[in-house]
């Protein structure tokens, strides 16, 4: 960590530049200040990548997609960019050694830590694969030991940037080989899985200190990765048959985040959940970060930018506040209306809390808990869905309906069917159940609200097999729809080559009225 040079900005958006945290092939990480005292890292791309406005496109479709991931395991975006000269992205600045420093500073970590260090890796990947997104790039360096925890970051940059994880035309690979999953490295477009692979050689890492798939060149990992069986003598043996799982070379033989969840059962809590050096790297840093906030000159604030005319409108000029004030109030008034639409109902509900619709008449604060105790196992379920033709049950670790430690009173099961040709249909079930004051259908309702955007995930009036429902089409290729039914929430996606949008909304629709009489028949 170190000052920001003269060749630095003094600003990136509306945050001021204090440090230098790090730099890489993509751009530069610089801590940043708001006006209101919150730290953030600042990702700032290079102005090489900046001008490919292929890399662009990619870059601002997963900054999008990057806002929809939130957990106590990840780092949230605050605010971003992608249309700057220097496209940019700042998550909220956490304190701590990633992976990596803390292996080189202080060794490998005993068995109890990597389980604990599992126990929220898996979260974390569970936020991202929800939010219809692959990291692509796990490994120690993007993964943070915190005060409070374990935080996955880049998973956001890790996607936009997909030529970095694949071989170029010139051969040269750019990337991490020994965390990348063997269908990586065939070229082809990484699914969850990888991450899973990728989860799997970390912690092996973390266990022993090196990869489990070693050699002394880029084309040894490689062929390692492919064809050789992971090394894995240094695990511990009570983690070996998870890590050997997570590290199999079929794609389809590997467990899900909530499988590995469910493998390694309730993690203990603790108030100081790493080893003590991980924790005098965390105090010692927060030390450095104060200090430099104290040296950095002050600096004016940024100019405040004058924004973009809405599509198809030109310029407007400068008005009087009386022309103002009557702009506003017509603004209001199309939306108080139902008129506004499209760039006017965006910027209407930027001031004016957009209308959460719930069915019935009933307030969700009375409603009485309608999916109580154990969930149907995956077993039950396979033998009472009708999926099409080619579709297998897949196979997996966990155990349908245990109570997870992290949010008290939810259950949740999730079941996987897959075919030859890479599709793939996953259904999950979260229950809530009535806790601290609050109706499951109060708690339900707060979690299935949390996947809305505006624009993006339009609601459905009518889905048939629950109360509400929203869909997600991401990038235009495949099907995701989230619906509660009183204090249920369930989670649906297609996916793959021979169900693409157009076909795949169908089976989601008939999946998901069999899964719920399944249920609903337990």
């Amino acid at each position: 960590m170190q000052v920001v040079g003269p060749d630095d900005p003094t600003h990136v958006g509306p945050f001021r530049t204090v440090a230098l945290l790090g730099q890489g092939g993509m751009g530069r990480v610089l801590l940043g200040a708001a006006a209101d005292g919150r730290l953030v890292a600042v990702k700032r791309v290079h102005a090489d990548l900046a001008e490919d406005e292929g890399f662009r496109a990619r870059f601002r479709r997963e900054v999008d997609a990057s806002r929809r991931v939130s957990g106590a395991y990840t780092a949230p975006v605050v605010d971003a960019d992608p249309d700057a000269a220097a496209p940019w992205l700042a998550s909220l600045f956490l304190p701590g050694p990633t992976l990596s420093e803390a292996l080189e500073a202080g060794g490998v970590l005993p068995e109890e830590t990597v389980r604990r260090l599992a126990a929220g890796l898996a979260r974390a990947l569970a936020d991202v694969h929800r939010a219809g997104l692959v990291h692509r790039d796990l490994k120690p360096s993007n993964v943070l030991l915190t005060e409070d925890g374990v935080r996955v970051i880049d998973f956001g940059i890790a996607r936009a940037a997909e030529a970095a994880t694949r071989i170029t035309h010139t051969g040269a690979l750019i990337g991490s080989p020994a965390f990348m999953a063997p269908e990586q490295m065939a070229g082809g477009d990484p699914g969850p899985a990888a991450d899973i692979f990728a989860l799997g050689a970390t912690l092996a890492v973390a266990c022993s200190g090196k990869p489990p798939f070693d050699g002394d060149s880029v084309p040894s990992v490689l062929h390692a990765v492919v064809h050789e069986e992971p090394d894995l003598t240094a695990v511990p043996p009570g983690l070996r048959g998870l890590i050997g799982a997570c590290l199999a070379k079929d794609p389809a033989l590997r467990p899900t985040p909530q499988a590995v969840t469910t493998f390694l059962g309730a993690v203990p809590g603790a108030a100081r959940p790493w080893p003590e050096a991980v924790h005098a790297r965390i105090a010692a840093q927060r030390a450095e970060v104060d200090r430099l906030l104290r040296s950095a000159p002050a600096a004016a604030p940024p100019p405040v930018p004058v924004p973009a005319s809405p599509p198809g409108l030109a310029p407007r000029r400068r008005r009087g506040p009386v022309a103002a004030a009557v702009a506003a109030g017509v603004l209001v008034v199309a939306g108080a209306v139902g008129a506004a639409t499209g760039w006017a109902a965006d910027l209407y509900y930027m001031v004016v809390p957009e209308p959460v619709p719930t069915p019935g008449n009933v307030p969700l604060s009375e409603v009485a808990d309608r999916y109580t105790g154990a969930l149907p196992a995956c077993a039950d379920v396979f033998g009472q869905v009708r999926t099409p033709a080619g579709f297998a049950p897949r196979p997996t670790l966990d155990s349908p309906n245990r109570v997870t430690p992290y949010n008290d009173g939810q259950r949740f099961s999730q079941c996987t069917w897959i075919t030859r040709a890479g599709d793939r249909i996953v259904t999950e079930w979260d229950q809530y159940d009535s806790a601290g004051g609050r109706t499951g259908a109060e708690r339900a309702k707060e979690r299935y609200e949390g996947f809305y955007r505006r624009g993006i995930t339009p609601r459905d009036p009518s889905p048939g097999f629950v109360e509400e429902a929203a869909w997600e089409k991401p990038d235009g290729r495949y099907c995701v729809l989230r619906g509660r039914d009183v204090n249920l929430v369930v989670y649906i996606v297609v996916q793959g080559p021979s169900l693409p949008v157009g076909r795949c909304e169908a089976v989601v629709r008939d999946v998901g009225r069999q899964t719920m009489e399944a249920v609903k028949a337990r």
